[in-house]
């Protein structure tokens, strides 16, 4: 028998495009800018692939970031990781205080383990 699933209904609101599973982890993750200032957040989730960040600023869809971030043991399943990372902007969350965004991760670079 054959079993067809439905496509998803591109104009839904729920869609869901996340690669892997996330876990509502904070661990801090460092934006570092071209201009050698850095700034220091806690995300409020996490995924091998990405995560989401509460900042100030003007970040747009489709920015490119580099930043350092710790992945946390249920990540790596083994010990914390630390990573110096390029990734793109893929979503904002414009709230009243802050700006939430979500982060894909492009290119990873492990460093060391974090203690």
């Amino acid at each position: 028998m054959w079993n067809h699933q439905p496509e998803p209904d591109p104009s839904a609101d729920t869609i869901d495009r996340r690669q892997s599973s996330r876990y509502p982890i904070p661990t801090t993750v460092e934006f570092l800018f071209e201009s050698g200032e850095r700034l220091r957040r806690s995300t409020r989730d996490i995924s091998a692939s990405g995560f989401f960040v509460y900042v100030e600023g003007i970040h747009q869809i489709q920015d490119n970031v580099r930043f350092l971030i710790i992945f946390p043991e249920v990540i790596t399943t083994s010990h914390k990781l630390l990573a110096l990372c390029d990734g793109v902007v893929v979503r904002r969350e414009p709230t009243n205080q802050m700006l939430g965004l979500a982060v894909k991760i492009q290119k990873y670079n492990f460093l060391n383990s974090a203690r």
